[in-house]
């Protein structure tokens, strides 16, 4: 009996294991057909000259959450571009979509991706009715932020005033 108790506590924990790895597979792999379902759709569409437009810029914040995008510029005081879902005849961002929605930001704005340059974090918030919405946000690192605008300082773009 001593024996078979600690095998079957091993057996037990190995099955749950297997069991979230089984989990996680499954969701990975749900999320890359939502990703290729976005990819297809007209939604995505809308969303290139935006997309194009933040390519060339330098993002300070990204926020996805259900009512769709907002990008905010670093170098353009107050300059933000947002895709609203309603305005442009599409329905709310369901949890699953806000993740497949941030899955192709990655991809389309690579430099999000990079740890040194950019930190997300994924918001909850409780609504005074009680139900919760999430929220996925991208914030510029600071030291990141720093070397962006002290690049016009050295690299010759910045031109003397002449007082």
């Amino acid at each position: 009996m001593q024996t078979v108790l600690p095998v079957l506590l091993a057996a037990m924990l190995a099955g749950l294991v297997v069991a979230y790895f089984y989990q996680e597979h499954l969701r990975e792999k749900k999320l890359q057909l939502r990703v290729q379902k976005l990819y297809a759709s007209q939604l995505f569409e809308d969303m290139i000259p935006m997309l194009q437009f933040a390519r060339h810029n330098a993002i300070e914040q990204l926020v996805v959450d259900k009512t769709g995008v907002v990008l905010r510029y670093l170098h353009s005081e107050g300059a933000e571009t947002a895709f609203l879902m309603r305005p442009n005849g599409y329905a709310y961002l369901t949890v699953d979509q806000q993740e497949a929605m941030r899955s192709v930001l990655e991809e389309c704005l690579p430099k999000l991706r990079e740890k040194e340059k950019y930190h997300v974090t994924r918001k909850r918030v409780v609504l005074l009715n009680g139900s919760v919405e999430y929220a996925f946000h991208y914030t510029i690192d600071n030291d990141y932020k720093a070397q962006l605008n002290r690049a016009p300082y050295y690299d010759g773009t910045l031109q003397p005033y002449s007082w």
